[in-house]
């Protein structure tokens, strides 16, 4: 029965374009289509009733309501029920998350404002600095975005349950919901594997830059940038020029998030780090944050996330 609850694939789909023929216009109303949709769907593909049947299946799986149960339901009732048989209730994680996105591409991609979305993901450790740098050296919103789609394509869990819960967070609510798929588990895909627990031990002078990371968000929406910069080029962790980088970016938040794009690339980011929390602590407004960024738990989970998503990158992460 749990299969039975799960939107079906795009594989069982294109099985069922070989089967339905001219109970095409039946099998759209039965879903739910209209039949304004459906005169539309057939004037759409006049003389391809594969065609009409694909259109049917597309419309109507980008509903909440799409299950096998649903669909199985209606074949018997169109008397098609040796169709049932051809489909395969195929329900691996890849599968579901590869067919959400399909589903659901153009949206994300027109829809979607991101930096706030990317800032909640680099904070789960699920995007680094360099997959950020990736996608933001796109001067368009839309290729912006069509590259972050990209990123879930090939990273998934957890990468895509964090993106799935930052929409709903972040205002998209409607698109969150879409996303989501109920077989969903990470018990197992977010939990490091015994070969990456072995080697946890040599990334161990990373914990710095995973709490760093993790208050990313914290950081990034909480603090003025100027003193803060000021006592980092006095302690040789940034130039002048890299100042002039930073006051370029139009505001406030854009300004943290080029500070922070140069802490976490740092090549003596363990030095950066200590002068970071320096100069939060010397100003009474940040000195709670100097605290809790310095004592933020690190997990092996979060040490093995971390490594896995520079190993994603190819980014030497000083491993």
């Amino acid at each position: 029965m749990a299969k039975l609850n799960l939107k079906p694939l795009r594989s069982d789909m294109k099985i069922l374009l070989n089967h339905i023929g001219k109970e095409t216009f039946q099998l759209g109303i039965e879903l739910g289509l209209s039949v304004v949709e459906m005169h539309q769907i057939q004037s759409n593909h006049v003389t391809n009733l594969r065609g009409q049947t694909e259109e049917v299946l597309c419309k109507w799986r980008k509903q909440y309501h799409a299950t096998y149960e649903v669909l199985v339901k209606t074949l018997y009732r169109l008397d098609l029920a040796g169709v049932v048989e051809s489909l395969t209730y195929e329900v691996g994680v890849k599968e579901e998350i590869e067919d959400r996105i399909s589903d659901y591409r153009n949206e994300i991609i027109e829809e979607l404002v991101i930096s706030d979305i990317l800032d909640d993901m680099m904070t789960h450790l699920v995007v680094s600095v360099d997959d950020r740098r990736r996608i933001e050296q796109h001067a368009g919103q839309d290729d912006q975005n069509k590259a972050l789609v990209d990123l879930l394509m090939n990273r998934r869990e957890p990468t895509y349950t964090v993106f799935v819960k930052s929409l709903q967070k972040n205002g998209y609510q409607d698109l969150a919901t879409n996303l989501k798929y109920e077989s969903q588990d990470l018990s197992s895909s977010s939990k490091s594997s015994p070969i990456e627990s072995k080697r946890l031990s040599v990334v161990t002078n990373q914990h710095y830059k995973v709490r760093l990371q993790k208050n990313y968000s914290l950081i990034v929406a909480s603090i003025k940038h100027d003193d803060i910069v000021d006592h980092l080029i006095t302690s040789d962790v940034l130039s002048v020029d890299e100042r002039q980088k930073i006051e370029a970016c139009k505001s406030q938040k854009e300004k943290n998030r080029e500070l922070m794009d140069m802490l976490l690339h740092s090549n003596i980011c363990k030095h950066a780090y200590t002068e970071f929390l320096k100069s939060l602590g010397e100003d009474p407004t940040y000195r709670d944050l100097a605290g809790h960024i310095d004592n933020t738990e690190v997990t092996s989970e979060d040490m093995a996330t971390f490594q896995c998503c520079f190993k994603s990158t190819g980014y030497d992460a000083g491993i």
